[in-house]
């Protein structure tokens, strides 16, 4: 009951109407097939984005978002542009959105979202290199 409460108060302080919130999902899971979390260890911590976790394809290395253990999300431009592709969302509302999205795969809080051109190859080299793959 208390994760219900909690979905709920999200969805109605984001702006988006439940049907949003359902396509905006079904649409995640479609672009984020091929894509894992990836999170550094003490043992082996990311050397340029330390306390982070990455949602990157391993397979043709781009990244997606990356969390920092302050509660800041930074997301890769195209994730936004490929977003507005399939759903007439401005920013703000993909924004509202992916905030939702991460604190439910993650279960952490977001506090801040920035967008990223930059493709960052020699970070996402780093953490597909040192990361652990979150299950």
């Amino acid at each position: 009951m208390k994760d219900l409460i909690r979905q709920i108060l999200r969805e109605e302080t984001s702006g988006l109407t439940d049907g949003q919130i359902k396509s905006a999902y079904s649409l995640m899971k479609m672009i984020t097939k091929g894509y894992y979390w990836y999170t550094d260890t003490p043992e082996q911590p990311f050397k340029y984005t330390p306390n982070t976790i990455w949602l990157i394809n391993p397979d043709t290395e781009e990244w997606m978002l990356r969390f920092d253990e302050y509660g800041g999300l930074w997301y890769y431009d195209n994730t936004r542009v490929s977003f507005s592709k399939y759903m007439n969302m401005e920013e703000y509302d993909f924004e509202s959105f992916i905030k939702i999205w991460v604190q439910d795969v993650l279960k952490r809080e977001v506090v801040n979202i920035w967008w990223s051109i930059e493709y960052l190859p020699y970070r996402v080299e780093d953490v597909l290199k040192n990361g652990k793959q979150l299950k």
